[in-house]
């Protein structure tokens, strides 16, 4: 019912959230989480399954018993558990930015202009408080007349060769053809990979004067299908917005006679079907292209929804066994709207209503929050976020 009842919230509303996120060790009495005295405190998690068939991290609870909520013992009291508070910081949503640009012989001009305008791009995101990771998937100056090298602070500041500076920026240095740019961002995969992450918004920016010989659909397929966590995805395109020959005999109002080879359909189809922004190459003004797409990376960015976990007190271990993850629609309430249940991995986010996983199951660093529990926690201005230590982790259900 909460969710269905959050689905309804408007952009606007999760847009003015102004969230306190704690990360606490309260005690759990009446939260119906059980304290496994007799468990141990290794830090291994084994994603053993119990008698149950509910995957709990660590292995079986050495009683046999599903760790359901409530549990109480023979005399009917709910066993009970405490610990000490901790606060996790709160940042926005990460951005993963995918760039691809044209390395045809007549896109030198517009190569150049990415060129220009990427720092500030970058820096815009950067200032909403965003952590982006860049990827550039051109070729360097050399090895085309359209080649493109990022100076700092994006890039690394070894230019005209080199200018990859990780995390934050990486250059695949691959020769664009005119109409390849989607091909090649699907063949490149296993070299751009490495800098997305589960939780962050995802976005494609293609500049091109031509257009695409993968199909939009064909693209959709194929990229939804390389990993769950790239979707949703927004498209963005920089291309002509009409057929240069038609743009001259009709007076040249788009600009694109003599500009541009064809028009990008794909990239305007595919703008439209993801919601990104579609900006008419043949202007040759790409500032604003460039500001509004960076407006919405910065809009689209909800809370981010995954939290560090913070290092035990003094005297104290950390049991992975023994984690869980509430949520609270108001800060004051003394009962979570939503507890929210443990899953092995993000593939077994796809067969419950919520729940949340470990970045490494195996050295726990990260407590991350499935996609359908991201969407149901946005939007309210007085919720936190509890993640509870000292009693045994409840599976999702």
């Amino acid at each position: 019912m909460m969710r269905r009842e959050m689905e309804h919230l408007s952009r606007e509303c999760r847009r003015s959230l102004a969230v306190a996120f704690l990360a606490t060790t309260v005690g759990c009495a009446g939260a119906g989480r059980n304290n496994d005295e007799g468990g141990d405190a290794s830090i291994t998690v084994g994603g053993a399954t119990d008698t149950g068939g509910a995957s709990t991290p660590g292995g079986n609870d050495e009683s046999g018993d599903k760790l359901d909520v409530n549990r109480s013992d023979s005399s009917g009291v709910v066993d009970e558990c405490a610990g000490i508070s901790q606060e996790s910081s709160i940042a926005m949503q990460p951005a993963d930015i995918l760039i691809v640009v044209d390395n045809s012989g007549s896109m030198d001009f517009e190569s150049k202009a990415v060129q220009d305008y990427l720092n500030g791009f970058s820096q815009q995101i950067f200032a909403a408080n965003i952590d982006a990771h860049v990827v550039l998937l051109s070729a360097y100056p050399g090895a085309s007349d359209a080649g493109i090298c990022i100076d700092a602070p994006l890039g690394g500041g070894m230019c005209p060769a080199s200018d990859s500076n990780p995390p934050g920026f990486i250059h695949i240095d691959q020769l664009i053809e005119s109409s390849d740019a989607l091909t090649r961002l699907i063949e490149r995969h296993a070299d751009w990979a490495t800098a997305m992450r589960p939780t962050a918004s995802k976005h494609i920016i293609v500049v091109t004067d031509d257009n695409s010989d993968l199909s939009a659909a064909d693209f959709m397929t194929m990229w939804s299908a390389i990993d769950p966590s790239y979707v949703p995805v927004f498209v963005h395109g920089i291309a002509a917005i009409q057929d240069p020959v038609t743009s001259c005999l009709d007076g040249n109002a788009s600009g694109c006679c003599a500009i541009a080879s064809v028009p990008g359909a794909v990239y305007q189809t595919l703008a439209d079907q993801t919601a990104g922004v579609f900006g008419n190459l043949c202007t040759q003004e790409f500032q604003p292209i460039f500001d509004a797409v960076a407006d919405q990376v910065i809009e689209g960015s909800d809370l981010a929804c995954e939290f560090t976990i913070p290092p035990p007190p003094d005297g104290e271990e950390f049991d992975p066994k023994k984690v869980n993850v509430d949520f609270f629609q108001n800060a004051n309430d003394a009962d979570p709207t939503l507890e929210i249940g443990y899953v092995d991995d993000l593939a077994a986010c796809a067969g419950v209503d919520g729940g949340w996983y470990y970045n490494d199951p195996a050295a726990p660093t990260t407590i991350l929050l499935c996609s359908q529990t991201c969407d149901a926690i946005q939007g309210h201005s007085m919720a936190k976020i509890a993640i509870q230590f000292g009693c045994a982790t409840v599976p999702a259900g």
